[in-house]
């Protein structure tokens, strides 16, 4: 949710800026090159891009580190009050859900609210 919420501020402020500078370009202004300093534009441009790429990068590794931990195989086992039904499996993190999970196999089991689930990591 967060970091929805930081990319929607990045897109949010990218557009900014982009019609900031648009605006001036559109506005016919007459500029004295002696007044205007001349590296504090050159200052700002880097600065942002190095921004935009830091936060790019940024957002690339969390993706690829999510991608990663929803594809790591975990085995599940399910402990039921009747003791007949216990079963262990191999799962996807990212297939396991609140009522339902999908095995490698590709069985889709559902379980009730009585059984739990223990989530034993395998490396």
């Amino acid at each position: 949710m967060l970091t929805k919420i930081l990319l929607t501020i990045l897109v949010i402020a990218g557009a900014w800026f982009l019609l900031l500078k648009r605006t001036r370009l559109i506005q016919p202004q007459v500029i004295n090159i002696a007044d205007k300093p001349f590296g504090s534009s050159l200052w700002r441009r880097y600065l942002l891009t190095g921004i935009f790429v830091v936060l790019g990068l940024g957002l690339l590794s969390y993706s690829v580190w999510y991608w990663r931990d929803q594809h790591r195989v975990v085995t599940v086992k399910i402990v039921s009050p009747n003791a007949a039904n216990n079963g262990e499996y191999r799962v996807r993190k990212g297939d396991i859900s609140d009522s339902k999970m999908v095995t490698l196999d590709g069985i889709h089991i559902r379980f009730s609210t009585q059984e739990r689930l223990a989530i034993i990591e395998t490396d």
